[in-house]
């Protein structure tokens, strides 16, 4: 072989040290230590007799002869894998690796457990997930399948398969209600502790419902960065959330949490599975996992929840009007 033609491991090494700008980062999305991917661009470096990468205290950075590297070590190797698969795949049978990117809350509660039921029932599978809240290059980053929370999505050369809506839940724990009463109209949210993400200078609940689409201002006593922490704080009693189905579902059916204003429960939103085509087998298989959870009864448990709701809650007012005449506080002022 020629010694400057290089190994594909130590490719692949500098390669994701390029993408992500750091030796640990890289490290840790090919399931290496540091040292060994230092050791693998070392050598490529030492082969190539060029400097590929520039290094500090704080980044990593490409040379002039790592960007050229770089960008047909890239096309090199996706080549390279996109053969492997194929010949891999000729039985039909999934298998070889594949990538997933997903939002981290979504990612979480309902694309993991489509990763290990499809990991479960194809064992020559191997799956990289990453759960990430930035928006990646499927192409770049050699991502298989990217599920995205979009109003629509119209990739070019790309499938977009339309998984579920993103249906919202207005709510609050029975305690917080109990204290502050049950907010009737939309109008009545400024009158309450209203908990949110802290991406805004001003929060803002897009809301749609039976009149279409409305935008209201609210405020509160704590806001957060992290969705998880969001629900936490509300099933804490301190205030009420605008939260995914799929993250309040078993909290609302064990009574840790309770719907409001459940007619504003629709999104504009849906969940999307994103990859290129044609798909191979491993995408096909992992695809239709994805989309049966997403659909399954859990999902349409949440999606039920609202009309539950309001047979529940009408049971619930008559309850909160005798609690509220006892304990009820007035609501908080500005």
């Amino acid at each position: 072989m020629d010694p400057a033609s290089g190994d594909l491991g130590e490719m692949r090494a500098f390669l994701e040290v390029a993408r992500r700008q750091s030796f640990s980062a890289a490290a840790k999305a090919l399931g290496l230590t540091s040292s060994s991917v230092s050791k693998q661009v070392a050598r490529l470096e030492e082969r190539l007799r060029a400097k590929l990468l520039k290094r500090t205290t704080r980044r990593v950075s490409l040379t002039e002869a790592g960007h050229l590297y770089a960008e047909r070590a890239d096309r090199i190797l996706s080549d390279v894998e996109e053969a492997q698969r194929a010949v891999a795949e000729l039985d039909g049978t999934p298998r070889g690796a594949l990538r997933i990117s997903a939002p981290t809350v979504l990612g979480t509660i309902r694309v993991a457990p489509a990763v290990l039921a499809c990991r479960a029932r194809y064992p020559e599978l191997r799956i990289d997930l990453d759960l990430t809240d930035r928006l990646v290059d499927l192409v770049a980053e050699r991502v298989d399948v990217a599920v995205r929370l979009a109003v629509a999505i119209s990739p070019a050369s790309l499938v977009a398969r339309r998984l579920s809506d993103d249906l919202r839940v207005l709510c609050a724990s029975p305690r917080y209600l109990r204290r502050h009463g049950t907010p009737r109209r939309l109008e009545d949210l400024a009158d309450h502790d209203c908990i949110t993400l802290n991406m805004e200078p001003v929060a803002r609940w897009t809301l749609v419902g039976p009149e279409g689409e409305r935008v209201i201002p609210v405020s509160g006593t704590f806001r957060t960065s992290d969705t998880m922490t969001l629900r936490d704080a509300a099933v804490a009693g301190l205030g009420l959330a605008n939260l995914p189905d799929y993250l309040v579902q078993e909290h609302l059916e064990s009574g840790a949490l309770r719907r409001v204003l459940p007619a504003y429960g629709a999104s504009k939103r849906a969940s999307f599975a994103v990859y290129a085509a044609p798909a191979r087998a491993a995408v096909r298989v992992f695809v239709e996992e994805l989309t049966r959870v997403m659909k399954g009864p859990g999902a349409a448990g949440a999606a039920r929840s609202g009309s539950d709701e309001e047979s529940s809650s009408r049971q619930g007012r008559q309850e909160e009007k005798t609690s509220d005449r006892q304990t009820a506080k007035p609501p908080r002022t500005r």
